[in-house]
């Protein structure tokens, strides 16, 4: 059984997710990769607002097995936090589903959740949601941190992927003693980082955050979202015969 260490204002945290071997060779292999670029925000490379090396492992083949790896580690957490809350399942969208007692389609709702979504969770996750791009970062100690205060969620062209974002998750793949905090403004929360450790919470504006400046040490973490499939993959019709 999963149990949080940390469950605060939609905050959510996992102590030991990821195996402290897999954690190692991630910083290995990140220290070795020739993919590292300097991390960028929403508008490009800004060190006055980020200073980092980032690798989106999407984009690399040699990274493909890393990735599907840390998705697997991902998933049962998260899991467990859309179950816990329900209504990231059953509100905006609003699925229907076959109800087995009765054989005709019903609402999911809180009154049945419990016997008609929680058998299917998987599947509805599946129909809602999918991952974004996983990357790895690494703050140098003394010098990097996400020092402007963001959320996750914002247009940025066309497609505007970032508007889909339900949920942050991260994962801290080291240890550190002083400083590298994730800070969270409106909950005045702070978050060491702990090797293995995984965080959860909401991408919007009301978790406004930061991440501080390692300073004991250099900082690795893995971080990705939880984003809303698109509307044409959502409310796809059958095409016509």
């Amino acid at each position: 059984m999963l149990t949080p260490s940390l469950w605060q204002d939609f905050i959510a945290v996992y102590d030991d997710v990821l195996p402290a071997e897999f954690c190692q060779r991630l910083m290995r292999e990140f220290d070795r990769s020739p993919h590292r670029v300097p991390g960028r925000t929403g508008h490009g490379v800004d060190a006055s607002k980020k200073v980092s090396e980032d690798i989106s492992l999407n984009y690399h083949a040699d990274w493909s097995d890393t990735l599907t790896e840390l998705l697997q580690l991902s998933y049962p957490p998260l899991e467990q936090y859309l179950s816990r809350l329900k209504f990231p399942i059953i509100g905006a969208v609003s699925p229907t589903v076959n109800d087995p007692q009765t054989g005709k389609p019903a609402t999911l709702s809180l009154e049945n959740f419990d016997r008609l979504a929680t058998p299917m969770l998987p599947d509805l996750i599946g129909y809602l949601y999918r991952y974004g791009l996983m990357n790895l970062q690494k703050y140098q100690a003394g010098k990097g941190g996400y020092f402007h205060w963001h959320s996750e969620v914002y247009p940025q062209d066309e497609k505007c992927e970032p508007l889909h974002r339900v949920l942050l998750f991260m994962f801290y793949l080291n240890d550190v003693a002083e400083g590298g905090e994730t800070e969270f403004y409106y909950q005045n929360l702070k978050i060491a980082p702990k090797a293995g450790r995984m965080v959860i919470a909401p991408a919007g504006f009301t978790h406004t955050h930061r991440g501080n400046m390692p300073v004991s040490n250099d900082k690795y973490i893995a971080t990705s979202w939880v984003m809303f499939h698109r509307a044409e993959q959502l409310y796809q019709r059958p095409q016509n015969s």
